[in-house]
């Protein structure tokens, strides 16, 4: 019983420095559209870091302002991200990868983590294109990243581990749910809860049919088709745990 203040006081002490390292990282994107979009903003509403500690960029300017309306700065400079940042997030198409990762390998250090959202491209083509001993996270968001209500996958490379992965947990928890674990779960998760969603979407369209068939009104059977999915998903998550143990 003694013990038990001291432990209390060790972990918050841990929580507390790992807080305060992520609000002070610098955070780079490659890449500028909904999905990058969607991280950075959960990870600048939550007020983890500062839209100073920011950069993306990409090829057009296109998606870029609403970077800037944010605070966050803008650049159509790959490199320059790479250099003033200190976790940099791939968020590309994978064609793109290759040409991408060329182009910035010479300014890729040991001390950063690439993260790479690329679907499809696996740990050992990125540390095959990176420069030996860099640190590489694989991730796989799904849409409701941009509502902050997201599922992510990590899984670490070679010279990644669970540092480096309790890192990002803590820096995108405001995006939804942060899972690590091995490569081949992406694959799952992609069918899973990629392709899962618009499964829902279906389900929640016949729970409403079937309710404007018996008379009500469609947009009310819309409503309440989607807070009964809800309220059946908060409560699949708070017992989830007892049934699979």
């Amino acid at each position: 019983m003694m013990n038990l203040p001291h432990q209390t006081n060790d972990s918050q002490m841990i929580q507390d420095d790992q807080t305060e390292a992520i609000s002070q990282m610098k955070i780079g994107f490659i890449g500028a559209g909904n999905m990058a979009f969607g991280i950075a903003q959960g990870i600048l509403t939550s007020g983890k870091v500062s839209p100073t500690n920011i950069i993306v960029s990409a090829p057009s300017m296109n998606n870029l302002p609403r970077f800037q309306e944010r605070g966050v700065a803008i650049t159509q400079v790959n490199e320059e991200v790479v250099e003033r940042s200190a976790v940099v997030f791939l968020a590309i198409k994978p064609h793109l990868i290759q040409g991408v990762l060329y182009g910035i390998s010479r300014c890729v250090t040991q001390q950063h983590i690439i993260v790479s959202m690329a679907a499809g491209v696996t740990i050992a083509t990125l540390e095959e294109l990176l420069p030996a001993k860099t640190r590489v996270i694989r991730m796989m968001p799904n849409l409701p990243c941009v509502l902050m209500e997201g599922a992510l996958i990590l899984t670490s490379g070679s010279c990644a581990g669970e540092k480096e992965e309790t890192l990002l947990k803590n820096l995108l928890s405001p995006c939804g749910l942060v899972e690590a674990g091995p490569e081949h779960w992406i694959d799952a998760h992609t069918g899973l809860s990629g392709s899962g969603v618009a499964f829902v979407y279906v389900f929640a369209e016949a729970l409403a049919e079937g309710a404007v068939k018996m008379g009500m009104p469609g947009a009310l059977a819309q409503r309440i088709a989607a807070q009964t999915i809800l309220v059946g998903s908060h409560a699949h998550l708070q017992y989830v745990p007892e049934y699979l143990n």
